[in-house]
């Protein structure tokens, strides 16, 4: 539609739905005169005005049907359907209000479902990890149904031969008791190799992440780095965090760094309190 034309349908659309009974009373009023100019004209050609009347009716082909199509013209139908099935849908749910709370809870029931399985989707699906490149990054596993878990020398063995990846991390997920300086607490921590941050390219929000130079060997390197939301909660945002020991299962751990806020692990679910290197 053309900017013309746009400009000049618009008004005429909007008129006719906040003036609808005034334009209403028009279009019978323009109907009307149509029919009386074709009657008076069959009128002359011999006919009598009643029969006249009745063959003006019939070129019109209906008065109902004028009126629609002059409405379809308008665009304004699809508006006025819709009005008049929502009161007619209002009606009926406020004669049974029984059915109207099952209907209402039904909906509700069901929205709330559909939100679960779409944030489930887009967890797992839609939306990658929050780390540069995602698309580049595999996991591997080995194993039977019984036991997933690689040894340490077997990441060692794996990382050495690796052919393929431009890096190879370690990494599993534990709850530990966690001892620092508070009320002891339960927290999630990734048990991660010296060089996860690294093969991740993940900057520190605060202080330092390890790298592969901290790891020697697999009792090297207690080094534990801080979430950002732990940090926020547990320790309120605390700049001088950096250097504390904590204790996790009795085991004293220095804590170096924090992760970024946008950083929540490489798990789908579920986001770490932190990341050691034992």
């Amino acid at each position: 539609m053309g900017i013309e034309r746009w400009l000049y349908a618009m008004p005429l659309r909007l008129r006719s739905l906040f003036r609808r009974k005034r334009v209403e009373r028009e279009l019978d009023d323009e109907l009307a005169y149509h029919i009386e100019r074709k009657t008076e004209e069959l009128a002359v050609q011999g006919m009598t005005l009643e029969d006249a009347h009745r063959a003006a009716l019939r070129a019109m082909d209906g008065l109902t049907q004028r009126k629609e199509e002059c409405r379809d013209a308008r665009r304004t139908n699809g508006i006025d359907n819709t009005i008049r099935d929502l009161r007619y849908s209002a009606r009926v749910l406020a004669k049974s209000p029984g059915f109207t709370l099952v209907a209402l809870a039904t909906l509700a029931l069901a929205i709330g479902a559909n939100a679960v399985t779409f944030g489930v989707l887009n967890g797992m699906i839609l939306r990658p990890l929050n780390v540069p490149q995602p698309e580049t990054l595999y996991g591997i596993e080995h194993g039977n149904e019984h036991n997933m878990y690689e040894s340490y020398p077997d990441y060692r063995d794996l990382r050495d031969r690796n052919r393929s990846f431009d890096g190879l991390a370690g990494y599993t997920i534990d709850q530990v008791g966690i001892e620092d300086g508070g009320n002891p607490s339960r927290a999630w921590v990734y048990l991660v190799t010296g060089n996860y941050f690294d093969v991740l390219r993940i900057r520190p929000h605060l202080g330092r992440v390890f790298h592969e130079s901290d790891e020697r060997g697999p009792n090297s390197a207690p080094y534990i780095v801080l979430a950002y939301t732990y940090w926020h909660t547990r320790f309120q945002d605390d700049r001088g965090v950096l250097g504390r020991v904590v204790r996790l299962d009795r085991h004293p751990f220095t804590i170096i760094g924090v992760a970024p806020p946008e950083f929540h692990g490489t798990l789908v679910f579920g986001s770490p309190d932190s990341s050691c290197r034992r």
